[in-house]
């Protein structure tokens, strides 16, 4: 997908789930094609989206020169924006953490792991 330098790749992606995300609301008693070309924009808009957009860097290596480093938590999480319609952030998890199965009514997600490091 060509990007313009316009709109960021993370504009566009709350600009369609914006769209996509709205219509599910009146789909119920609609055309369900609409809201389904919509959901594949989105999705391969965020199949698009890489660390780099976020500006998260991959964690480097522990310091070699034997200083403790600060300690920081085992999941973070970055908001990126909200509105009545859907709710955007990023998760950012240590290797080894988890984030507990839980469920949220009512609502639709979408997950995206952009960066893996095995622990082994």
């Amino acid at each position: 997908m060509p990007r313009d330098n316009k709109t960021s790749l993370i504009q566009k992606v709350a600009k369609q789930a914006f769209s996509t995300f709205k219509d599910c609301r009146s789909a119920s008693s609609g055309d369900g094609s609409v809201v389904t070309d919509k959901l594949n924009q989105l999705v391969s808009i965020v199949t698009s989206v890489r660390a780099k957009d976020l500006k998260i860097t991959p964690p480097k290596n522990k310091p070699s020169s034997g200083a403790a480093a600060p300690k920081s938590p085992p999941v973070t999480y970055m908001h990126i924006c909200e509105t009545e319609v859907f709710s955007m952030g990023v998760f950012l998890l240590k290797a080894g953490t988890s984030i507990p199965l839980h469920d949220h009514p009512g609502m639709n997600g979408m997950l995206k792991v952009s960066h893996f490091q095995s622990v082994l």
